[in-house]
């Protein structure tokens, strides 16, 4: 079975250590690469990853998922900010290559060298000791899933996590858009994020049909993830534009930003209605159908088909 696919054939306790382990093991695992940098993205999914999991059985342990769950978001907090570092290059070279032409790349050279110092200052600074205390928690987390329970069984284990998370994504769609702020955007690009993790997870219930349902959720959480990129760069360019250059280049580029967050935001309206059109309980609903049906033991027996005549 699949690194993080729920078998529906195993013992849900048991399941639920196997998945959780593996996503440590990765995570310590990619804490050893020469990029630091790629080692802090890395292990932050695994950290996700592993509270998607909780959240999924929330319902079946919910003194686990509360203990947890705020375990493992402290732990990868201390990396958020070395992400945004991190990333800020990349993001501000895709908003130069789409929209501006080598004059105007020319011109906000500047910047991005300011981003680049600002990146290798990250490095420079405490990053090592940062990841070397997320191995040490990983190990410590690692010996407490020996401990993890669950109190039901069957699809009882998923379906209040499964609901709520689904539910939550899908009340968020309509925050972002009423409220359009970047922090609400942000929010339902997570929820909208665990979902897919849940339905990675629930996967060898319907392969084709829940693999083509998460990866339309994957195409909508990569829009809004590009999307809070931007957010993030333009909040940083603002708050402190003499540190990057002249002020009407960061204005250039902010002016690059908002086009491309507006693009990405009219993208994600579109796939959003389509990845959370079906009610909550609907959803559930079918999941439990497609999951029962997955992990029923077939007969032994068939019943012989009395069109076919032995002998004949």
């Amino acid at each position: 079975m699949a690194a993080f696919r729920w078998d529906p054939d195993a013992e849900p306790q048991d399941e639920l250590r196997r998945l959780a382990v593996a996503q440590i093991d990765r995570g310590l695992e990619e804490l050893g690469g020469e990029d630091p940098h790629r080692a802090v993205h890395r292990v932050r999914q695994r950290g996700k990853k592993a509270r998607a999991l909780l959240r999924l059985v929330r319902g079946a342990a919910p003194e686990l998922y509360d203990r947890e769950n705020v375990a493992f978001r402290d732990m990868m907090r201390p990396l958020s900010g070395a992400r945004d570092v991190g990333v800020a290059v990349e993001t501000f070279d895709a908003l130069v290559a789409r929209f501006s032409d080598d004059g105007m790349a020319q011109e906000l050279a500047p910047i991005r060298e300011r981003l680049v110092e600002r990146r290798e200052q990250v490095l420079d600074d405490d990053l090592e000791q940062r990841l070397q205390a997320v191995g040490a928690q990983l190990q410590q987390a690692r010996e407490r899933v020996a401990g993890w329970e669950l109190e039901d069984d069957g699809f009882e284990v998923f379906e209040g996590g499964l609901a709520k998370t689904y539910g939550r994504a899908r009340a968020r769609m309509q925050d972002a858009y009423d409220d359009a702020t970047s922090s609400t955007f942000h929010l339902w690009r997570k929820r909208a994020k665990y979902h897919r993790h849940h339905l990675r997870l629930l996967e060898s219930a319907w392969p084709a049909v829940l693999a083509a349902r998460r990866n339309q959720v994957h195409e909508l959480t990569d829009l809004l993830g590009d999307d809070h990129d931007l957010a993030v760069l333009r909040r940083d360019l603002t708050a402190d534009p003499d540190r990057f250059t002249a002020e009407r280049e960061v204005a250039a580029l902010c002016g690059l930003l908002d086009r491309r967050r507006a693009e990405l935001q009219a993208q994600a309206w579109v796939l959003g209605q389509r990845c959370f059109a079906e009610d909550p309980a609907c959803l559930v609903a079918q999941l439990r159908v497609s999951w029962t049906s997955a992990s029923a033991a077939m007969p032994r027996d068939p019943l012989p088909d009395p069109a076919v005549v032995p002998g004949r």
